[in-house]
Formats: structure tokens, sequence, C-alpha cells
């Protein structure tokens, strides 16, 4: 009898023999757990024997935490569980219901009392083993979840416990109420079977280290990163998970907006005013906002994860945006991606309870998208120098402005795809577009718009104003001054593009530069054959230059 505890209240169970323990008076599933994980901790037992007594549910609820306890007593969940009782077997089934079907699992039996005999059958009591667990325990029973809970409450729950364990961030402590329901112990044990085996110990432990961001981004790898999570039960698990994934970005700057909403406007005053007023890198946005008044909807247009989305992208559409779903329809992630958004993540459920190679690689493809969403993050900033050209259009041609409008237009769409080279060259070309138009070349007076005469020396030698300058490092440019033997015969486009922002727009030499160094780019890029590609930087110039035009 050593090593067998008793459990119970009536004074016949101590004479079993064992160590007696009195069952307290436990009211709900955390203190079971509580009590369960405690005796299992201070005591090395082998056999456990539990009476039956007035409380039946209370009883068979204890075998239960026993057995799906991996994360806590490992190989503790596998010991034989002893049932005696004065009640019969049916009384017992009719008061507990479902939870009597622990009594048909290997390793668990029941005997009414009966001293001698019980004495005899703890001797030979025999528990599982690792293999019989799935097979005998596990998808023998079968525990509902809380109805009072909602499944997208589960979902939550579920998924920030499965992200939390498969980046090893290790932030969510057992002491949280849900990790001491049976039904989230029940669902869990299907992935912890592992724990079980012996041999695998070393490797676990090993492989616990946190998985890290590379947090890059371009042109600046040290920059701060701003993370905004939009979730209306962030406090569930997932604020706390996140918080810790990104423990490189400084704490303030991950911000969290725990509200349930139907819509953009159903957010308190706050925290609108984050979201349309604050510079975030990442928004992490989930797609039901509005808790149960969700769970029937079935148009993904109608969900208040999506209606903030759209808000989100309409501020400005660099904001880079993963939405996290519980929903693994096709047609409703296509839906979120023609919406804008950058990425999804796809929240675990308990209702398909992946496997911990499928949880993984989830968290990977997680990881990385929202290391793409870092690197792009400086969409953002040309977004906001794209819209402030936009917005310049009081040039008084306006077949300019419409043709202008145009290419913003398919240069943008070409530059969040990530082809920035493209974006830049069809930003360039509608300036080239414009100078051509405006430059009227004449045998001896040249002109802009047929009024601004640019001046020739000589028209026999077609010698212009404008000087050529060369600068085979920075870009060639036409700059003010005296005559050189590099003058043009014949104006080509930069030359006419230099003349416009020179004569016509007053631009002095500095900026006349800009335009050189920007043409060798231009230059670079379309003729290949080099490393050389547009930049942000290079793309704000352009931008900056088209809006020069666009205004006048």
């Amino acid at each position: 009898m050593e090593r067998t505890y008793i459990l119970g209240n009536n004074k016949f169970m101590e004479e079993l023999g064992g160590t007696f323990i009195e069952i307290p008076n436990l009211i709900n599933e955390a203190e079971i757990h509580n009590w369960v994980i405690e005796l299992f901790r201070v005591n090395e037992i082998n056999k456990v024997v539990v009476e039956i007594g007035e409380n039946p549910l209370l009883s068979l609820q204890i075998g239960y935490h026993i057995r799906l306890s991996i994360e806590n007593i490992r190989n503790g969940t596998l010991v034989p569980i002893l049932y005696i009782s004065k009640l019969s077997l049916n009384s017992i089934m009719l008061q507990t219901e479902i939870y009597s079907q622990i009594l048909v699992t290997k390793g668990v039996f029941f005997s009414e009392y009966d001293l001698q005999s019980n004495k005899m059958e703890i001797e030979n009591l025999n528990g599982l083993n690792e293999r019989e667990y799935l097979i005998k325990f596990l998808k023998v029973i079968h525990i509902q979840p809380d109805e009072t809970v909602g499944r997208h409450s589960l979902a939550n729950i579920w998924g920030a416990y499965a992200m939390d364990k498969a980046s090893n961030a290790n932030a969510l402590s057992d002491e949280l109420e849900f990790k001491k329901k049976l039904y989230f112990k029940y669902v869990a044990a299907f992935n912890n079977i592992d724990k079980l085996k012996p041999s695998l110990q070393n490797v676990i432990e090993d492989n616990k280290k946190p998985i890290k961001f590379n947090f890059k981004i371009s042109g600046n790898i040290n920059k701060p990163k701003r993370i905004l999570l939009i979730d209306d039960e962030a406090s569930k698990g997932w604020g706390t998970v996140l918080r810790k994934v990104f423990k490189t970005s400084p704490a303030e700057d991950f911000v969290v907006i725990n509200e349930k909403v139907k819509d953009f406007e159903s957010f308190s005053e706050a925290s609108k005013r984050i979201i349309e007023s604050e510079k975030f890198d990442l928004y992490l946005v989930d797609l039901r906002l509005n808790g149960l008044d969700e769970d029937e909807n079935l148009k993904t247009e109608d969900f208040s994860g999506m209606k903030v989305l759209k808000k989100i992208k309409s501020l400005n559409k660099g904001n880079q945006v993963i939405v996290f779903t519980a929903s693994n329809k096709v047609w409703n992630l296509k839906a979120l991606l023609d919406a804008g958004a950058d990425d999804y993540y796809m929240k675990e459920s308990p209702e398909y309870n992946f496997s911990n190679a499928i949880s993984k690689q989830n968290y990977k493809d997680f990881k990385e998208n929202v290391d793409k969403c870092f690197e792009r993050s400086y969409l953002r900033e040309i977004f906001t120098e794209w819209k402030n050209t936009q917005s310049k259009n009081t040039n008084t041609d306006r077949r300019f402005i419409a043709e202008s409008d145009t290419a913003l237009d398919i240069a943008w769409e070409q530059i969040k795809e990530n082809y920035l080279d493209f974006g830049f060259l069809t930003l360039f070309q509608s300036i080239e577009n414009i100078a051509n138009k405006l430059y009227i070349i004449d045998d001896y007076n040249d002109s802009l718009e047929g009024e601004t005469t640019i001046d020739k020396t000589d028209s026999a030698k077609h010698e212009w104003l404008m000087t050529f300058v060369k600068d085979k490092q920075n870009g060639d440019y036409f700059s003010p001054g005296k005559l050189n033997q590099e003058s043009q015969r014949k104006p080509t486009t930069i030359y006419k593009v230099s003349c416009l922002f020179k004569i016509k727009y007053k631009k002095d030499e500095a900026f006349l530069k800009k335009i050189g160094k920007l043409n060798k780019l231009r230059n670079d890029i379309a003729h290949g054959g080099t490393k050389n590609s547009a930049t942000k930087e290079d793309l704000m110039k352009i931008l900056s230059i088209l809006g020069e035009i666009r205004s006048r």
C-alpha cells in the first residue's frame, strides 16, 4: 500500500490502508485543479483510490483532473484510479451523466465498498502507459465546452494558448483560470501527449527558447516598431501573449484597444483618436469585434473587423494590417485580401485541435508575415507623400492633371506590390511627358508653352542657354551658366525638364542636380545591367517634383 493515496470523506476509507487524504469542499473546477496539482506536487503517488460519496460528480471530476493535467504532473496522469462507493454504479451514472465515461476507460476501476475485496483490488491495480493514453482514455471520453462562454471566446482563449505554446513565449501563467477548466485541459491533452514520453523530455526542454522576430525595416533596422492590437477579447490572453512575442518593441509601443464594437464609429473617442492620429508599423485586427453578436454572421463584408480594416486603409493605404480570424473559409480570406489586408492569421480553435507541427507552422507563417509587414511599413510614408502630390491639382492644364492622376494610380499599385522600380519609372515618365509637351522647338528661339523664350546663342550650332554638366557618379545634369564643349545640339528630354524647372519655375542649381541624379537612376533602371534600384527616398523625391508641376 506504499504510495497509495486514499481520497475521501468517510472514516471507513481509512481502513483500506495507504495515506488517507480528506477531500475538501471544492466548489469549482479551478479549486479542484489546484487541489489535485498540489496533491501530486508534494507527494509521490503510484495509486489513487477515490471515494464516491455524497457528491459523485466531484469525485469523478477529481479523476478527470488527474488524467488531464499532463502539463502539470506529466506521468502522474497515468496512475491507476480505483473508485469505491456504497452507491450502485447505475445510481452514479444517473447522477453524473456524461462524466461517468471515465469509469469505462483503461486504468480506471469501480467497486462497491467491501474492505477485503477492495484491499486485494488495490494490490493489483495497473494504470495506463503512454501508448494507451490516447486510444484508451482521450478518445473514449468527450468533454463539452462551457455553453456560457461562447464559441468566439473559446476560440480566443484557445488561439492565444496555441500561439503561446508554438512561439515558446510562455506568457500565459498556469494560474490563469481558463487553463484550469476541464474542457481546456481535455483539448490541450491531445497536443501534450509527447510530454508523457521521458525519452523526449530533454528535447522538449531544449526547444523552450522563445522564437524572435527579425524586426527588419527598409532603411533603418534599429527604428522602434509600434504595434496596435484591436481585439474585443484581448484580455482573454491575446494581449499578454502578443506583448511577449513582440518583446523587442518597447512596452509603450504595443498598444491595445480592447472594446466590443460593431464598426469603427462604435469605438470610444479615445480609441478613434488612437487609430486616426497615431502611427503604427503594424495593425493586428480581430475579424469579430462584436462577440457573440457575430456568431451567426455569414457575410464577410458585415464583420466588424472588416469595417475597421477598411477604415485603417482609408486613412493610409500603406498601413500594414494583419487580420486575426478563426474562419478558414476561402471566400472569407479572399475578401479580406481584396479589402486591403496585408495578410491574415488563422486563430486556432479547439474545434479543430491542430497538431503541434501545424501550430508551429502557423506561427512561423505569422512571424514571416509580420517581418514582411515591418519591411513594408515604409509604404505609409510613401503613401502620405503620394496623397499630398495627388491633392496638388491646381495646374491649369487639366489634361496633364488627368494624365498624372492616372500615372499616380498606376504607380501606387506597382509600389504597394513592391515593384518600386516600375513605380518610379511611371512617375518619372509623367514628368517627362509634361516637359516634352510644353517645350516647343524653334530654329532660333525655343519656348515653354509658347510664352517663355529660351534663347540660343548660335542658330547654326544650336547651342543652348542651359549648360550640360557631366557627373558620372551622381548623374549628368543641365545647369545655368556659360556654354561649353558639351553643349547639346538637340534638346533632350532631361534638358527640357531642366528648362521647365529653371526657367519656368525658377528653381536653383541644387534642384537641377537632384533631377539629374534621379534621371541617372531612371536610365540605370530602364537600361538594366546595374544593381541600382529605386528606394523610398527616391520615390518621395519624384513624387515631390511631380507635385511641383501639378500645383502650378
